[in-house]
């Protein structure tokens, strides 16, 4: 019997371990996550605060689009040149502040170099119509600052030539310079200001929303869990022992009874 309690006690405490040692490792993966959120919030605020550089200064146009450093996203650029709205699309499924719509992506052709596909402005959606009435970019010579993005690589386009205007599930730049047979810088723009002014029925993309998310709350429950557990062992553990052949028992009035028997036998 005892034997049995033994292993089962072994068995107990194996267990225990286990699930101590997962929820410590998930806590510190989830403090791991909360650190990681806090320096990209950190390099993105870092990166809309500073002042605007030319597009071709801030990545060269000759980098590949998988090679441009994710520090650079979210910086502030400026880039000069005429629309070509003979090469819009329109990116779908990429609602803004839960108003479903598209974004109107336009190449923007620079005096040098390739073309900046600049995200001009949300279209928000205004029924079940055929297709959104997209506005047509200003004519001419066009300053544009907005926030840098990178290309979603290895993704495709998702590219829908049937649409109209021709639609886009991804901004993944190669394949699309490749179906629009035109060459595209590594980053596309998502346009904060126009200069001249943008088309009033395109609302401005907004800042991306930063937050901790909530890894810091999951690190907490992990660690929670794990004290538990190890107190669900503790607890465990000492009802083993008060039940087991060792625990306290009444103390016995057997010799006494047999004494006085002895006594009365002499008598």
């Amino acid at each position: 019997m005892g034997f049995l309690r033994h292993r089962r006690a072994l068995r107990l405490l194996a267990i225990t371990v286990l699930v101590v040692a997962a929820c410590v490792r998930l806590g510190f993966w989830q403090l791991d996550r909360y650190q990681a959120r806090g320096e990209f919030n950190a390099q993105v605020r870092a990166a809309l605060a500073a002042d605007p550089v030319d597009v071709a200064q801030a990545v060269p146009t000759e980098t590949a689009p998988a090679e441009v450093p994710r520090a650079d996203e979210w910086r502030t650029v400026s880039v000069t040149g005429r629309y070509d709205p003979d090469h819009q699309v329109v990116l779908r499924m990429r609602p803004v502040q839960g108003q479903s719509g598209v974004h109107v992506l336009t190449p923007l052709v620079p005096s040098e170099g390739p073309a900046i596909l600049v995200d001009r402005g949300f279209l928000p959606s205004t029924g079940p119509a055929a297709g959104p009435v997209v506005p047509a970019p200003p004519s001419g010579t066009v300053t544009v600052e907005g926030r840098l993005r990178l290309s979603e690589d290895g993704r495709g386009t998702g590219l829908d030539p049937d649409a109209d205007p021709p639609s886009v599930r991804f901004i993944d730049l190669e394949p699309l310079a490749a179906e629009a047979g035109l060459p595209l810088a590594p980053v596309w723009v998502e346009a904060t200001r126009e200069q001249p002014s943008a088309a009033d029925d395109l609302v401005p993309v907004p800042e991306p929303q930063l937050s901790s998310g909530p890894s810091l709350i999951y690190a907490v429950q992990w660690f929670l869990f794990a004290a538990i557990a190890l107190g669900g062992f503790v607890l465990l553990a000492r009802r083993e022992r008060d039940d087991g052949p060792d625990a306290a028992q009444p103390a016995s009035t057997g010799p006494s009874v047999l004494g006085t028997a002895a006594g009365s036998d002499h008598r």
